[in-house]
């Protein structure tokens, strides 16, 4: 039986254990040995009776009666029982319950020649307790011999025989009591002392082994919360340290604690004023107090997180200073790399807004083109500010306009990088005066040249005021809706994917647009939702904007603009809506 519990829970016998330890033989929480169910054969071989409380042998009317022995001591019995109990039995009974201690009394059991071969429990305190959890009274009619056999001869036996002898106060310190429970041993460890008192044996006990787990589990718990404690007499100038408060500061324990004076010089100078400020709130206000500061360990410097409080005499006058110690070096440090991390983080997440506003300017108002007005909207992913998703919309000349959307597959700074590298070429193709089919072949070799791991989806198309014709295609990108009256028709000339095949080719298709119609170009991130087709969401696209159209609003291109919301919070979106004026026919 270990002294910190740990065999305890390893003990396959089913033996009551109690929480606070009990005196030998009757021993402590964790037993001693196997538990009496029956009662115990008494030395010479015949039964004794059981007691009234079932614990042990008593004397009845065959046992012998009391009988002084040669050295005085008292009552005692023969060897077949005890005898009954006495006036100082009831006595000492009185005075032990008024005693908070494990204390019992014990007759002497002696054999014919008057030697004593056993002692049997007469009176026991309240708070007296056996290895099997018996407590008080319930001990009262227990022998020590016929029931702990591993106390017999000794040190703790030839201590009793001491006290019954010379009458003088015997100490047995750290007395190990051993016994087997289905082989395995269990020991437990107590300091006793013993005196005659009233022709019989007074002892009290204490275990050791107790302590020593209260302090090895105070010691685990410091070394695994990196705490230390430490105490100050501010009277006699007393300091007093535990072991792990010496390993916190890299100390010798041999060396001593650090007083005052010597604690300041390993504080870092900068936080010397907390210190002493901290001391002087801890001495003169009530309650605890916590205080952080650097000291120095060697040429490390350690933080501490240090929690003080003053105990204080009956005038309130502080008196004593408790505290403890907790090194919080490595969570600093974590916290610090944290706060870090996020600083950079957040200047980063500036730096993307700046850059995506570079090269996707905000469009706050309406874009007046030659025989359009246009809508268009960027909306960046919760997860990522810097898309891939792209409009363009602007003059080429006095009667044409080039609308262009796309999507460039992915998120972040390669995304942006490849989008800008498209915008921007697909401004200087429709200057040349190409239609929409060269511009996405020239877009995809550019593509396949410059950054042959990206795909990218565009649809662009030619707006021409004078005949209200819009020549368009696709490259792998969804249907463009236009919207005529209340109704609501998919317009979709398809190609392949650009950066997909070296030598791709497109062709276009056109289509006659009338005055006051809509027409709504958009990137996937306004349909497509995990879990749903992408046509589903076309169509509920398609409905949304039907029903606006139905209520008949003032200005289609507004409300239109206002009905459409991302479906995928997680990918970046486009929209450009271009609504066809009035009287576009007219030259300019």
């Amino acid at each position: 039986m270990g002294t910190d519990g740990g065999e305890r829970g390893r003990r396959s016998a089913p033996v009551t254990t109690s929480s606070d330890g009990a005196g030998p033989p009757h021993t402590g929480s964790d037993g001693a040995g196997p538990r009496h169910t029956g009662p115990i054969t008494g030395l010479d071989g015949v039964r004794p009776r059981t007691g009234p409380n079932g614990a042990g042998p008593r004397t009845g009317s065959d046992g012998a009666g009391p009988h002084t022995g040669s050295d005085g001591a008292g009552p005692h019995t023969g060897s077949d029982g005890v005898g009954s109990r006495t006036g100082s039995d009831a006595l000492i009974q009185a005075v032990l319950d008024g005693v908070p201690s494990q204390t019992a009394w014990y007759t002497p059991i002696r054999d014919q020649a008057g030697a004593i071969v056993d002692f049997e429990i007469r009176a026991a305190a309240p708070q007296a307790k056996d290895v099997y959890g018996r407590v008080g009274k319930e001990l009262v009619g227990l022998r020590t011999v016929a029931s702990y056999p591993a106390v017999a001869g000794s040190p703790l036996w030839e201590g009793y025989l001491r006290a019954m002898e010379t009458g003088g106060p015997e100490e047995i310190a750290r007395y190990v009591h051993v016994d087997t429970v289905e082989g395995v041993p269990h020991r437990s460890s107590f300091t006793v002392k013993a005196t005659r008192v009233a022709g019989g044996l007074l002892a009290s006990w204490a275990r050791d082994d107790d302590e020593q787990r209260l302090f090895a589990r105070l010691a685990h718990t410091e070394r695994l919360g990196h705490l230390g404690w430490g105490y100050w007499n501010l009277d006699t100038g007393d300091i007093e340290w535990s072991h792990q408060m010496y390993a916190i500061h890299g100390r010798d324990p041999d060396d001593g604690p650090l007083d005052l004076r010597g604690y300041a010089a390993i504080t870092h100078s900068e936080d010397q004023p907390v210190l002493h400020h901290a001391l002087a709130t801890i001495t003169n206000a009530a309650g605890p107090h916590e205080f952080e500061i650097r000291v120095y360990v060697g040429d490390a410097l350690r933080h501490l997180r240090i929690v003080g409080e003053a105990g204080r005499d009956g005038s309130g006058q502080a008196v004593e200073v408790h505290g403890v110690a907790q090194d919080v070096t490595e969570w600093r440090y974590a916290h610090d790399q944290l706060a870090q991390t996020r600083r950079r983080l957040e200047e980063e997440l500036r730096l993307t807004a700046e850059l995506q506003h570079i090269i996707m300017p905000v469009q706050e108002s309406l874009i007046h083109l030659p025989g359009l007005r246009v809508g268009v909207r960027y909306d960046a992913a919760q997860t990522a500010l810097l898309g891939g998703d792209w409009y363009q919309a602007m003059p080429l000349s006095d009667h044409q306009a080039l609308l262009a959307v796309g999507d460039v597959a992915g998120s972040g700074l390669p995304a942006a990088s490849a989008m800008a590298k498209l915008r921007h070429a697909i401004t200087g193709l429709a200057f040349a005066d190409h239609d929409p089919d060269r511009i996405l072949g020239a877009l995809n070799r550019l593509l396949r040249a410059v950054r042959p791991d990206v795909l990218a989806t565009a649809v662009v198309g030619r707006f021409d005021r004078r005949d209200r014709t819009l020549t368009f295609t696709h490259a792998g990108h969804p249907p463009m809706l236009l919207v005529r009256g209340s109704a609501v028709h998919r317009v979709l000339h398809p190609g392949v994917l650009l950066g997909v095949f070296d030598d791709a080719s497109y062709t276009h298709a056109g289509i006659r647009l009338e005055p006051d119609d809509l027409l709504v170009m958009y990137t996937d991130g306004l349909i497509e939702r995990p879990g749903r087709d992408l046509y589903e969401g076309l169509d509920i696209l398609a409905a949304t904007i039907a029903e606006v159209m139905r209520s008949g609003p003032p200005d289609r291109l507004s409300a239109v603009m206002e009905a459409l919301v991302p479906s995928n919070t997680s990918d970046d979106t486009c929209i450009l809506v271009a609504h066809v004026t009035p009287n576009v026919q007219e030259s300019t």
